[in-house]
């Protein structure tokens, strides 16, 4: 069990599970947007989120047993702990258990339609892990978006459904708020797969695996990562302006928090030169991104 943990990056689970929760009981309650979707319904959105994203880890691990061996062979589950038919089977059911679960909350809410996120981004996972991921920079993308799907289903289920004429403005702006939020996630998770590519670089070039580090070089995937993280600086001060302007509070929350680390990081990619540095800083944003998820807290509670 402590491999098949470790096998779906169950930190990573914890961190998508904690950030729909943060939106549900500080944004949404505070918006006033509960009552349409029970907290049961909402706790199997979580389920369902969660399965499709570790069924993704699994099937990555299965086509990257061999660099991977390279790369962290420390972290190496599949063949080792996990025989490759077992994690198989676990990545099909945790598919079926996430799609499966999807359709059921698409019929709840009377729009079917919106089930098939869950099938796109199961399908998605798999073509990327079986050779998507190898297209420089258009891998990196694509779990980017991923990423920022766990804030797509809660608009999908818990807003959208539930958008009539007397509250459309309301529940529009809502919206946005949110898409703001996909945006912020997408950035910094682009930025950290590129981090992935320099720090994975020795593996992916001896198995003969395009990635940016591998394609482009490494100084110039820095580069790129240091425009993504200025683009997402960027970003971050036009959301301050069109919302949170006036809590003064919360600015020096996103500056202390958010601005202040992502400089930091910048420094230290400039300066990285071995794996560790790399691998340091690709942990350091992954607390960055905690850093932006509690921002919505910061924004719910200082804002009354």
């Amino acid at each position: 069990m402590k491999n098949f943990l470790k096998l779906i990056r169950v930190e990573n689970l914890v961190m998508i599970a904690l950030m729909q929760i943060i939106v549900r009981y500080t944004f949404l309650n505070f918006a006033g947007l509960i009552h349409g979707f029970s907290d049961l319904n909402y706790a199997l959105l979580i389920i369902a989120t969660i399965c499709i994203a570790a069924a993704g880890y699994i099937i990555n691990d299965i086509y990257d047993v061999e660099v991977d061996y390279i790369n962290k062979p420390d972290r190496v589950y599949v063949r080792k702990t996990i025989s490759e038919k077992m994690a198989f089977n676990w990545y099909f059911a945790l598919n079926i258990i996430g799609v499966g679960i999807g359709v059921y909350l698409s019929n709840q809410v009377n729009r079917s339609a919106v089930a098939a996120i869950f099938v796109i981004c199961s399908a998605i996972l798999y073509v990327y892990s079986n050779g998507l991921k190898q297209i420089p920079l258009v891998g990196n993308a694509i779990i980017a978006f991923l990423a920022s799907t766990s804030i797509i289903v809660i608009i999908l289920f818990n807003i959208f459904p539930y958008m009539f004429g007397f509250n459309n403005d309301q529940m529009t702006n809502m919206m946005h708020f949110l898409l703001q939020y996909a945006v912020m996630a997408f950035l910094i998770n682009f930025a950290r797969e590129m981090v992935k590519t320099i720090e994975n670089y020795e593996g992916d070039l001896a198995c003969g695996i395009s990635t940016s580090a591998t394609y482009f070089g490494i100084n110039p995937t820095k580069l790129l990562i240091s425009f993504t993280l200025a683009g997402l600086l960027g970003f971050l001060i036009y959301f301050i302006y069109n919302n949170i302007f006036h809590l003064t509070y919360v600015i020096i929350y996103f500056l202390v928090a958010i601005f202040t680390p992502i400089l930091f990081v910048v420094i230290k990619l400039i300066q990285a030169k071995e794996k560790s540095d790399f691998s340091f800083i690709s942990k350091f944003l992954k607390v960055i991104m905690l850093a932006i998820m509690f921002s919505i807290t910061a924004i719910v509670f200082l804002s009354n």
